[in-house]
């Protein structure tokens, strides 16, 4: 598909790595799971209406493929705002193993083998790494996500808990939808460039009566802006590749959802 990220199978799970990054990683596919119907296979989402057992033998099924342990996964509630949570210990497991502890979009830790999860089914997720203070990140970020500059957040929280520096932190932008397939009516644009600003312009293109967003474009912007120059943009859209992702417009919503899941 590209020669950015590198396309890995385990058994019928098929998911990518960057090979920038040396510690447990994935974005995966929807293949190589146990899921069934719209949810074929490897759906990692509880509120999907996929059975629990499935979900769980899914995140299983990972565990096994990338080594990490099944049962420190930790995750957040998406809901489309910039938040940023620190796991630490206590909070390790929430959202598969406890109940979900926080409604935000991007989380962090520095502990050792606690893999950090983020969904995504046309939204971008980022992973983030930063070998020198050992710390990492997973950021999901829509376009309302994007709008309020999600992603150069988590990045100052890294250095506010961590003592990341931002020179030393890569950032892995994933599949998701693509400036060729993101079309919208004018709100979208009009919103954004009204929280963001003139920065945001070169990456709207109007066509007619309609626009076409980069969000991809747009997130490495922000983190270049916030001083990132280790950046891998996948350049993937899941629109184009519906056969290998979920994509929630092509499905119109009939979908399961993927994971960028991240661990040291």
């Amino acid at each position: 598909m590209n020669n950015k990220l590198i396309r890995k199978i385990s058994g019928n799970m098929k998911y990518y790595v960057c090979s920038e990054i040396n510690v447990r990683h994935a974005f995966t596919t929807k293949s190589g799971g146990v899921s069934t119907g719209d949810l074929e296979s490897l759906n990692l989402g509880f509120s999907r209406g996929d059975k629990y057992e499935n979900v769980i033998k899914n995140y299983q099924i990972l565990s096994n493929a990338i080594d990490i342990p099944f049962d420190r996964i930790t995750t957040t509630k998406q809901v489309h705002k910039n938040d940023v949570s620190v796991v630490t210990e206590e909070y390790v497991g929430s959202g598969i193993h406890k109940p979900l502890a926080w409604e935000s979009d991007a989380l962090i830790t520095n502990l050792k083998n606690t893999p950090l999860a983020g969904f995504y089914a046309d939204c971008v997720v980022s992973l983030l790494y930063d070998p020198v203070s050992e710390c990492c990140g997973v950021c999901h970020s829509g376009w309302r996500g994007t709008a309020q500059e999600i992603l150069p957040r988590t990045v100052e929280k890294m250095q506010q808990h961590f003592n990341a520096k931002p020179e030393d932190i890569i950032c892995v932008i994933g599949p998701s939808i693509g400036v060729c397939c993101f079309e919208t009516d004018a709100d979208v644009p009009e919103a954004m460039e009204k929280q963001m600003g003139e920065k945001v312009r070169p990456f709207i293109h109007e066509k007619g009566k309609k626009f076409h967003v980069d969000l991809q474009g747009i997130n490495q912007m922000l983190i270049e802006n916030a001083g990132l120059n280790k950046i891998i943009n996948s350049d993937i859209c899941t629109y184009c590749h519906s056969d290998e992702f979920w994509s929630h417009r092509v499905t119109n919503g009939k979908r399961g959802v993927q994971a960028g899941i991240i661990c040291l």
